[in-house]
């Protein structure tokens, strides 16, 4: 789990700390965070998806270089009818830059606090246009220590690899060759994944202690939704082995079908106690040539009759809790879970319920960005953060619980929010509409007068 997250220069965060520990000995494993439009919500979550994009960018990029040319020209097309505010929407390789606060000079430096295995350590990655420092410390040999350090200077690569980490000499010296290669484009993070991916796993085992791939396996397995509009290419959670990549249809191997089974199940429990309709939930099953195409439906009541209702008629609402439902499991299931703008689309007294009845089961840590005040009336103090920010543009994210302020029936943490008490609420009272109008209506005036001159 996380226990805290500096950030500097990063996107609109100039200089953040977020800390994520509920107490000084125990870690929150369900963080909701408030704040107002446009305060940097969002790009708290995108903190997280860097560090997950930058340990698999060599993996990736690797794999797109197999991909066919026809799929690059295809690109290119795309990219020439696309605006240029969505352009880099297609970007598929990481780029360090769009990470970066506009217009500043100084590196982007992060630096993640966890806990794994109730041990702390950290991982620290500092870049501008490429990564010019990089470090992670954690227990090796029952005592704390740095597994790897690297920096540049204008001599080079300062080089350091903890021995009882990397036990080989001569397997550290090939780690070397590749340092020089490709590090600054790319994290010592991801050219480590890079390994383990394309050479024999007991080869790479018996060079470099477990110990290193059990980090490297926590952050590709969390799981984060971004909320923007954009063309997946890849899915949120890509790198993790589901069964069932999209629970609403596809196609997999048949001696799988035992998970159709399974997700049917879990989502009948779920769906017939959060909607009043709702009485069934079923897969549709198609066998052809050792695969199996599956499509979810669900059997309601429309007009006092039992219908069958096929996913893509469902509402955007029930997608979206569809969309997230294997994510919510994975955080009962023990993995870290990120989701910004978890009740976009979804009715807030229904996001309360689901909320209530996960909160406690969570074993891994759900980390939620929302605007549902609701959820203000049943989650513990310590795990409501607010994003706040002030006139100067510097923000803040605390828990409510650090403001000591005393929550009662009648003093109650949503109506406290409400009345700003906390920060990360709208300020502005009053829009003037009639001026806009006024203003719009003056314009329309003018360039009548200016065309009729003109003719």
């Amino acid at each position: 789990m996380f226990t805290y997250i500096k950030a500097k220069n990063f996107k609109s965060l100039k200089n953040i700390e977020f800390n994520l520990n509920r107490t000084k000995a125990k870690t929150n494993n369900f963080i909701a965070i408030y704040g107002e439009n446009g305060s940097g919500k969002t790009n708290l979550v995108e903190l997280f998806k860097f560090l997950q994009q930058v340990t698999i960018s060599r993996t990736i990029d690797v794999k797109l270089n197999m991909l066919p040319k026809e799929f690059f020209e295809l690109k290119q097309k795309m990219l020439d009818n696309t605006p240029v505010d969505m352009k880099p929407l297609w970007q598929l390789s990481l780029n360090l830059e769009e990470y970066r606060m506009i217009n500043e000079k100084e590196d982007t430096e992060i630096e993640y606090g966890f806990k794994i295995n109730d041990k702390e350590g950290f991982y620290s990655i500092k870049f501008n246009t490429e990564i010019v420092e990089e470090k992670l410390y954690y227990f090796a040999n029952k005592q704390k220590g740095y597994y790897f350090q690297l920096s540049k200077d204008e001599k080079g690569i300062i080089k350091n690899l903890n021995n009882s980490i990397f036990i080989n000499e001569k397997y550290n010296k090939e780690l070397e060759e590749n340092i020089e290669k490709y590090w600054g484009k790319y994290s010592f993070l991801s050219l480590l994944t890079f390994e383990s991916k394309d050479k024999n796993e007991e080869y790479v085992n018996n060079n470099i202690s477990s110990k290193m791939f059990d980090i490297i396996d926590k952050l590709v397995s969390m799981t984060i939704h971004v909320n923007k509009w954009f063309l997946k290419f890849v899915p949120d959670n890509y790198m993790k082995n589901t069964v069932l990549a999209d629970l609403k249809s596809g196609i997999i191997s048949k001696e799988k079908i035992n998970e159709i089974k399974k997700y049917e199940n879990v989502l009948n429990i779920f769906f017939t106690q959060a909607y009043a309709d709702i009485k069934s939930v079923k897969y549709s099953i198609e066998e052809k040539d050792e695969k199996i195409k599956y499509k979810l439906y669900f059997n309601k009541m429309i007009g006092g009759n039992l219908k069958s209702i096929p996913i893509e008629l469902e509402s955007e609402g029930t997608k979206k809790i569809i969309e997230e439902f294997d994510t919510l499991i994975g955080a009962i299931m023990g993995e870290t879970v990120v989701i910004d703008e978890i009740d976009n689309g979804i009715h807030d007294l229904l996001m309360k319920n689901i909320i209530l009845s996960i909160k406690d089961e969570i074993t891994g840590q759900l980390i939620i960005t929302t605007h549902n005040t609701l959820l203000l009336e049943i989650l513990p103090k310590e795990c409501i953060y607010i994003l706040s920010v002030d006139y100067e543009g510097n923000k803040n994210i605390n828990t409510i619980k650090e403001y000591g302020i005393k929550i009662q029936k009648n003093h109650n943490a949503r109506d406290l929010y409400f009345k700003g008490v906390f920060g990360g609420v709208p300020t502005t009272t009053y829009v003037d509409f009639e001026e806009i109008k006024y203003v719009l209506e003056d314009s329309k005036d003018k360039e009548v007068e200016t065309n009729g001159e003109e003719t």
